[in-house]
């Protein structure tokens, strides 16, 4: 059982997770090549790749598909840049959480 629960956190360890934490910008002042979060009209923020950036237009890549936004239907941006603390507190506090209840579970 001891395998089965070192199995587990490792694999815990090696999910790949990340966060990111929001700068603030200035309005209409995008960069190609920066991760963002974009709400248009009334929608929920939505992350976006920024590909291409026009006066008018946005080219941005959200998973596969790349959508043409026009600069006026944007209500609200945000800049995100990763956390590298952020990603390893929720690591280390997903391992414990995984362990103790691991443990709980394995000696009941």
């Amino acid at each position: 059982m001891e395998k089965k629960l070192i199995f587990i956190s490792i694999l815990l360890f090696l999910s790949g997770c990340y966060t990111y934490k929001p700068l603030p910008t200035y309005e209409n002042d995008f960069v190609v090549g920066q991760k963002y979060e974009i709400r248009i009209g009334n929608r929920p923020m939505e992350r976006v790749f920024v590909n291409s950036v026009t006066d008018s237009t946005l080219v941005v890549r959200k998973g596969r598909t790349e959508l043409v936004v026009q600069r006026d239907m944007i209500t609200e941006s945000k800049f995100r840049k990763f956390s590298p603390g952020k990603t390893v507190l929720g690591i280390v506090v997903g391992g414990f959480l995984t362990y103790s209840i691991a443990s709980i579970v394995i000696w009941l």
